[in-house]
């Protein structure tokens, strides 16, 4: 079959937003179609983000080799997954033998349960760690998906008073993918690692090379950037997310802001052309890298002094100023993040003196 792909442009990474071509069957999607995209950016190596059909929330990158294929990050649920799966078909039909988590949160590990144990799920000691304890009852988890029963209600109000029929059309939609959404994730059982490293680790499969590097402690406190040094690729999970042409901030409400500034130096340090982020698309622009780092520390040297002077985090979200970083950020960085800044305070209470 005539594979319907672009081939990538390395000069003009923007064009991926306007000139999708799409592939794939996913038959878990509510109206059947195809829950995911690819691009192939190096030979064999394929970006993959969601179509829209149905809540997949983060990207992947599919790594098809001699005799076997991986997979980097398996999904935010056990049925977007296996759309996913699906779709990777119509690319191959050689088996997935080989899965990467890059960090342990929900949108990118909760697919994990659907592939058996002839599939390595190689992940940080520290993914393992988490996804063994109740992850589903933690904050980050909680924080995204306990709205979304009053997002369904919500729409189903709106739905009701609604005459414009393409509104209508599309507010349906939207209601279904929801639903199903609702729905997928009640199935999830967090499923950790089968394989896992601390530091680095390298794997020569099917005539490939893959690095998986922990580069410190930033978003979580096991992030993966998994590196084709061959293809000069890196996926940064999000440890480091952007889009071309304007930055943007990952969520920080498990992340380490006073040490993410350093292990972002050790991403800057790998030899790549191209990065893959968790979310958003792929860019080549490294000075992205000191953007983040800027925001980062003028984020916890606030944070750190209002901390001292007995400002509570709820008092302080409102206090911290970030619009130094309008220019790289826009002005959403006016509002910073109410999650991050209670993260900062509970790691600044342990490092209280007793």
């Amino acid at each position: 079959m005539k594979r319907f792909l672009m081939t990538l442009v390395i000069g003009a990474l923007a064009v991926f937003s306007t000139q999708w071509q799409t592939r794939g069957a996913a038959f878990q999607s509510p109206d059947g179609s195809p829950s995911h995209r690819f691009e192939e950016i190096a030979d064999g190596v394929y970006f993959a983000i969601g179509t829209g059909s149905m809540t997949v929330m983060s990207n992947n990158l599919v790594i098809i080799n001699d005799d076997h294929v991986m997979l980097v990050d398996s999904s935010v649920s056990p049925a977007a997954a296996r759309g996913l799966v699906e779709a990777i078909k119509t690319l191959t039909d050689k088996p997935i033998k080989y899965v990467f988590n890059t960090h342990y949160h929900f949108d990118h590990a909760h697919g994990n349960q659907i592939f058996g144990d002839d599939v390595e799920i190689i992940g940080h000691d520290f993914v393992r760690t988490m996804l063994m304890t109740d992850v589903l009852t933690q904050r980050t988890n909680r924080s995204f998906t306990e709205g979304i029963p009053n997002q369904i209600e919500q729409l189903k109000a709106r739905l009701g008073r609604t005459e414009d029929l393409a509104e209508r059309q599309r507010m349906e939609t939207q209601l279904r993918i929801q639903e199903a959404h609702w729905n997928a994730i009640q199935e999830t059982r967090p499923t950790p690692p089968n394989v896992t490293y601390s530091d680095t680790m390298t794997l020569v499969k099917g005539g490939r090379e893959v690095q998986l590097h922990f580069p410190g402690r930033g978003h979580t406190g096991g992030d993966t950037l998994v590196f084709l040094p061959e293809e000069r690729i890196v996926f940064t999970g999000d440890f480091f997310v952007g889009r071309p042409g304007a930055g943007s901030l990952p969520y920080m409400g498990d992340g380490y802001v006073e040490e993410w500034p350093a292990s972002l130096d050790r991403l800057r340090a790998l030899d790549f052309d191209i990065m893959v982020p968790g979310h958003g698309l792929p860019f080549r622009e490294r000075e992205q890298i000191d953007h983040l780092q800027g925001y980062l520390r003028d984020l916890h040297r606030q944070v750190t002094a209002l901390h001292a002077e007995g400002v509570s985090a709820e008092d302080a979200v409102g206090r911290v100023d970030l619009s130094a970083h309008t220019e790289h950020y826009g002005q959403r960085v006016a509002n910073v993040d109410s999650r991050a800044v209670l993260r900062m305070y509970e790691l600044l209470q342990v490092k209280m003196p007793r």
